[in-house]
């Protein structure tokens, strides 16, 4: 099914849409609402521990090598893939248990930095990034516009909220890494950065990553992804879920529990609601939303 209409935008059908066996039947081996959250969440050491809080503290970002289990990144790529041969944008994975049960088993990264009951924000994307020679995905922003870390002289680094962002695929210097302006570069530059193209190639700092890595940064800190060259090998799909520290007042509403994701109808207004909040970075179509069961 192809639902772009004539006019290059994309449209749906409620019917079709707003159906759990449309979703399973477009990627079988996914599930949709079905009780896939385990306790099971990945391993940190105290001293790994320790050197992310360091990266963190003093340039803004962290980088952990593969940690998630490859058969389920596979499980997701795979769905990714299934929703670009249908014409559907990847952010559309959020439809399906498997992308939120990935990001809980970094449980204990995110609580780490954010506490133990921190929320989920309901701020999401996905991407899948051709390799089409000067693709790229989105330039140079910071995820909150306001200050989001806080120092105390007693407890040190106190963060209001974390992005997360998670490689299904290899992220290289040719299919469109990552990029970040680390923190003990920022003074360089005056604020705000609206492009990358005047950032000095000694203060910018690429991020290449296999496939089951983690990297994570605090919301004020500028980032961007790399321009796609002729010998990418494969084409950049990733995820970003973005979370908040509960001692501070919600940054969006509604704040999410990422051990039991929204249902279905919920998840499908909340992935719609995403168009909108980016539109400013996305050049994918946009979704004409149709009237949902239940709203006017």
């Amino acid at each position: 099914m192809d639902p772009r209409g004539s006019n290059g935008v994309m449209m749906f059908k409620n019917r079709e849409f707003t159906r759990i066996e449309f979703w399973r039947e477009l990627a079988p081996q996914m599930s949709v609402q079905s009780p896939v959250i385990a306790d099971d969440t990945i391993k940190l050491s105290r001293k790994t521990l320790d050197s992310l809080s360091a990266s963190m503290g003093k340039d803004g970002f962290l980088q952990l090598a593969p940690v998630l289990d490859m058969v389920e990144i596979a499980l997701v790529r795979g769905a990714i893939l299934a929703l670009q041969k249908a014409g559907l944008p990847p952010v559309f994975i959020y439809m399906f248990d498997q992308p939120w049960a990935l990001f809980h088993r970094l449980r204990p990264l995110v609580s780490h930095f954010l506490g133990v009951n921190y929320a989920l924000l309901p701020n999401f994307w996905a991407w899948h990034i051709p390799t089409v020679e000067k693709s790229s995905g989105w330039p140079i922003h910071c995820d909150c516009n306001g200050q989001t870390r806080f120092e105390n002289p007693t407890l040190g680094q106190t963060l209001m909220s974390l992005s997360v962002w998670i490689a299904l695929t290899d992220a290289t210097l040719d299919n469109g890494c990552m990029y970040v302006l680390p923190r003990t570069n920022e003074r360089f530059y005056p604020a705000p950065i609206d492009t990358s193209t005047g950032i000095d190639s000694a203060h910018r700092l690429a991020l290449p990553v296999a496939a089951g890595s983690v990297l994570a940064w605090t919301q004020d800190l500028y980032h961007w992804s790399g321009q796609v060259t002729a010998r990418a090998e494969c084409p950049r799909i990733s995820l970003s879920l973005e979370f908040q520290n509960p001692a501070f007042e919600p940054l969006a509403h509604p704040l999410l529990d990422l051990s039991a994701p929204p249902a279905f109808l919920n998840r499908l207004s909340l992935v719609l609601r995403q168009f909108e909040k980016y539109k400013h970075m996305e050049t994918a179509l946009p979704v004409r939303e149709g009237r949902l069961p239940g709203r006017r």
